[in-house]
């Protein structure tokens, strides 16, 4: 008997058997690419819900922040429990707080909102933080994040026009003695000279002692009489032309400089920078300082990058206005709140203001070498970002801060 016979079916056996690997190995590798594609979909699918559930959340957050029975929430949600800031936002200016959320009506989601601000450059424009992420294995890690800004109205915008005098005033002021006062205007060239881009003394109350209904010429020489020692750069000694009625004290100096922000808005800016642990030597330093104390002040705040806004309070100036001690320097706005009461700010002296000393109230019988010196950088540290059309008086979303990812 032939040997090719048998050598020829092992041929065929072996051909057979390769063709049934070749075919399991096909089938097992279509299996895997169509588990692949599955596995690809359902990723797909979970991200997709996961980020419906993250709009959720931050439409819920929203509302609870932009409804109008939401005042009360809106007034202090950063007086609770801080958090940590979102990855992105380092530095002692930003402050952090969780926003309690209600449970979402699917159980198969989780909701988390945090509230973020620059407390430097815009504590008015808080950032939503909403997350969600899934409570249940079989719909593994899916999580994702959306953010939306807002503006708040817990401050109102400083006016375009405010007035660039190096001294602001309510009233009239006058020097003792021996008085070596320095006001300087805004000018083209180094401080205290050049040709003044601006008055260097405005008052927003002159008396009108002749009862003629007009502010004259005399009666303002009256209420500033300042000499040209008092003015080494120059600069307009400038007034209403119409007589106002100061009583009751109608805080035209601050209206001036702050707008509609209240004192209640801007103690609480000052009181959220210094829980935040801003200072003087901080980085970035404190930019809001509101002063209750009746003390002296000692301290030299601001430089011309970082500029202060410095408040003494009616409650600072309740029997007289705390003094700027010799030497002391501030860069930046003083604001005394004298409530128009000019017998609080009698003998008053200063060290050195560089951009702007408000007084809500006269100066009578000034005393010390004070210098004031104008500087428009001053502004910086109150006057932030109100974006044309917006209405500062009820909270909005602010156009094109959406963004969306994951974590």
């Amino acid at each position: 008997m032939s040997t090719a016979a048998p050598q020829r079916g092992a041929a065929t056996l072996l051909l057979v058997l390769g063709l049934v690997l070749l075919a399991t190995l096909a089938s097992a590798y279509s299996s895997r690419a169509v588990l692949a594609d599955l596995l690809a979909s359902q990723s797909l699918a979970r991200a997709a819900q996961a980020r419906l559930a993250a709009q959720a959340a931050l439409a819920t957050a929203e509302s609870m922040l932009l409804r109008p029975e939401s005042s009360t929430l809106r007034q202090s949600p950063f007086d609770g429990p801080t958090s940590t800031c979102p990855a992105g936002l380092q530095g002692l200016q930003w402050q952090c707080s969780p926003l309690p959320m209600p449970a979402p009506t699917d159980s198969v989601w989780r909701w988390q909102a945090t509230l973020a601000r620059d407390l430097i450059e815009s504590p008015h424009v808080w950032q939503i933080h909403a997350s969600a992420s899934s409570t249940t294995a079989g719909l593994g890690q899916a999580q994702a994040t959306v953010r939306q800004s807002v503006f708040m109205p817990v401050l109102a915008p400083a006016p375009a026009d405010s007035h660039v005098a190096a001294l602001v005033l309510n009233g009239c002021a006058s020097m003792a003695p021996g008085s070596q006062w320095q006001i300087c205007p805004a000018s083209n060239a180094a401080a205290c000279s050049g040709n003044a881009t601006g008055p260097a003394v405005y008052t927003h109350h002159v008396p009108d002692t002749d009862q003629s209904g007009n502010i004259s010429a005399s009666e303002r020489t009256a209420c500033l009489p300042f000499t040209p020692a008092n003015l080494p750069a120059g600069g307009a000694l400038d007034s209403p032309t119409t007589p106002s009625n100061r009583s009751p004290c109608n805080s035209a100096a601050w209206r001036s400089v702050l707008g509609n922000t209240t004192p209640e808005q801007l103690r609480a800016w000052s009181q959220a920078q210094e829980r935040q642990g801003l200072h003087s030597l901080s980085q970035p330093p404190r930019s809001i300082y509101w002063v209750d104390s009746p003390a002296d002040w000692i301290q030299s705040l601001g430089n011309a990058t970082h500029p202060v806004l410095l408040v003494f309070s009616s409650l600072a100036c309740a029997v007289h206005c705390p003094r700027l001690a010799a030497g002391t320097s501030v860069w930046g706005t003083v604001y005394l709140d004298a409530g128009c009461d000019d017998e609080k700010m009698r003998g008053w002296q200063a060290g050195r203001v560089q951009g702007q000393l408000v007084v809500e109230a006269g100066l009578p019988q000034l005393m010390g070498s004070a210098q004031v010196w104008a500087a428009s950088q001053a502004r910086q540290a109150y006057a932030l970002r109100w974006p044309e059309g917006v209405d500062a008086s009820r909270p909005q979303r602010v156009p094109g801060s959406r963004f969306e990812g994951t974590p």
